[in-house]
């Protein structure tokens, strides 16, 4: 146990509703906002410690609560500083006022201290932590096989491109079904390997359940720098989850964290790299092409523009707070709302075509977030950070801001509750996938449906895989191996005590 079980989150819950409140009666003021930055940044580290270190406080509530602090406390924190660094203003990255930005922290102040509370109260843990069996950790290798074959051919066949592009056949609109199915269950899979066998020793089937992580966790590189970040964590918890902390100092497990890191950061650089090559290629570039205009660009990173391409990115993508301020501003002005076509876009977006062939109709008539909410409130549109807490305040005003989020993480809860009582594959698949979901503050909600639809077809495949390989060892042929391989092997170990 580490020192950040020493804060409890009701205090930390209660420390944000305070300063909510605080912010919001203040938010004409300049102080409150500092304060507010401040102390979300602070329980976003703190949650993230407790997320990786201590096992017991994950659940959705509490990993999409971190995921809030952190984005909208420290992404704010960061932008904030580095105009004032470099001279710049932090409105040239929002048009609301700091009245507006105030009352949109304050707000994020309530629904964080709500995650955390619930979160804590919450018995339904999302990792868990119990021994695998053989039948168990021999299905595990074969998921993360078939989910590494899957995502090597949806990218080789330009079904999964760069920046996570899901393409299904040449001039359609449709998506590609294994495409969507290995981008949801890359990071699940992967992190399901780590909690089978980072703890066993030596073997075959270890050696190649770790390559084969590797491989997949290179694939991410192309895929963008938060799913890389994201992919990283969840591989994070799940290794000290049933590691522990015991020898965290060590010389090994320290250079390895170090190792991991600087391959992080090499990547995220990289990824930027393909993306500023995209813009001398063709529209349909290849992932080959990309990868080549990248090592262009980073062997001549002052020419290319690389270096402040990242700064700028670095220094302002982060403000993710502008554009909340901004809606809160407008619906202020204009009273009003989407009254749910935003919620009935995402479930027609997240809806198979095979079960719903008419609901191309229905997005087309909706358009997209930024069409349909930016044209009842008067704004222009632009492709702006949506997630399910600007859906719910453009959906239904106050009410959908703060119901949305809860109505969301209850949801993926539910989706835990429902496999509770199966083996430890299927409970970890569909927490892993929660985690990996919910990590990420700009989804709206089809990504979050759409991620457990799939994770649910893979817990299935694992589900059979486990009853197929208990029902192999229960085989008379079996024992009898089985048994005389132990014979075999107390023999020969009676033979090096004789000889000792």
């Amino acid at each position: 146990m580490t020192r950040t079980s020493s804060i409890s989150p009701p205090a930390m819950a209660l420390l944000a509703l305070t300063m909510g409140a605080i912010q919001l009666m203040g938010h004409e003021h300049s102080w409150p906002f500092w304060g507010s930055m401040v102390v979300l940044t602070a329980i976003g580290f703190w949650g993230l410690a407790r997320l990786v270190f201590v096992p017991s406080f994950v659940t959705a509530w509490s990993v999409y609560g971190v995921s809030l602090a952190l984005a909208y406390g420290f992404g704010t924190l960061n932008t904030i500083t580095s105009g004032y660094i470099d001279g710049s203003s932090i409105y040239m990255v929002s048009y609301a006022s700091p009245s507006g930005l105030g009352r949109a922290e304050g707000l994020m102040l309530l629904i964080v201290a709500a995650m955390l509370y619930i979160g804590h109260i919450d018995p339904n843990k999302t990792i868990p932590t119990e021994p695998f069996t053989d039948s168990e950790r021999s299905a595990a290798l074969v998921l993360l096989a078939m989910v590494c074959a899957g995502t090597f051919i949806a990218l080789a066949t330009g079904q999964l491109g760069f920046q996570g592009a899901q393409t299904g056949d040449e001039g359609s609109v449709l998506v590609s079904p294994l495409a969507s199915l290995v981008a949801s269950t890359l990071t699940p899979a992967t992190a399901l390997a780590i909690l089978a066998y980072s703890t066993q020793p030596s073997s075959r089937a270890r050696t190649l359940a770790m390559a084969l992580c590797v491989l997949l966790a290179l694939t991410q590189m192309t895929q963008g720098r938060r799913l890389l970040m994201f992919n990283v964590l969840t591989l994070m918890m799940a290794f000290f989850a049933v590691r522990g902390t015991r020898g965290f100092f060590t010389p090994k497990i320290l250079g390895l964290i170090l190792v991991t890191l600087a391959l992080v950061v090499g990547a995220s650089r990289f990824f930027v790299s393909m993306r500023i090559a995209g813009y001398s290629l063709p529209q349909h570039a290849t992932l080959m092409e990309r990868v080549e205009g990248a090592i262009d660009v980073i062997t001549d990173p002052e020419q290319s523009g690389l270096n402040e391409h990242l700064k700028e990115n670095q220094s302002t993508r982060t403000f993710v707070l502008g554009y909340v301020g901004e809606l809160i501003e407008a619906y202020e002005k204009t009273g009003r709302t989407t009254e749910g076509d935003l919620l009935i876009l995402n479930v027609a977006t997240a809806m198979p075509t095979a079960i719903w062939p008419g609901k191309w109709r229905v997005i087309y008539s909706i358009g997209s977030d930024e069409n349909a909410c930016h044209a009842k409130l008067g704004m222009p549109a632009w492709d702006a950070a949506n997630t399910v807490i600007t859906e719910g305040l453009c959906d239904f005003g106050w009410t959908g801001m703060l119901l949305y989020p809860l109505a969301m993480a209850g949801l993926v809860t539910l989706a835990n509750l429902a496999v509770r009582r199966t083996n430890i594959l299927v409970r970890a698949l569909v927490g892993f996938a929660t985690i990996k979901s919910l990590l990420g503050v700009e989804g709206v909600l089809a990504g979050y449906i759409v991620d457990l639809r799939n994770t649910a077809i893979l817990a299935i495949a694992a589900g059979l895989l486990v009853a197929g390989f208990n029902w192999y060892q229960k085989q008379p042929l079996v024992i009898h191996m089985r048994q005389q391989k132990a014979l075999r092997q107390r023999r020969l170990a009676e033979l090096r005590a004789d000889r000792a």
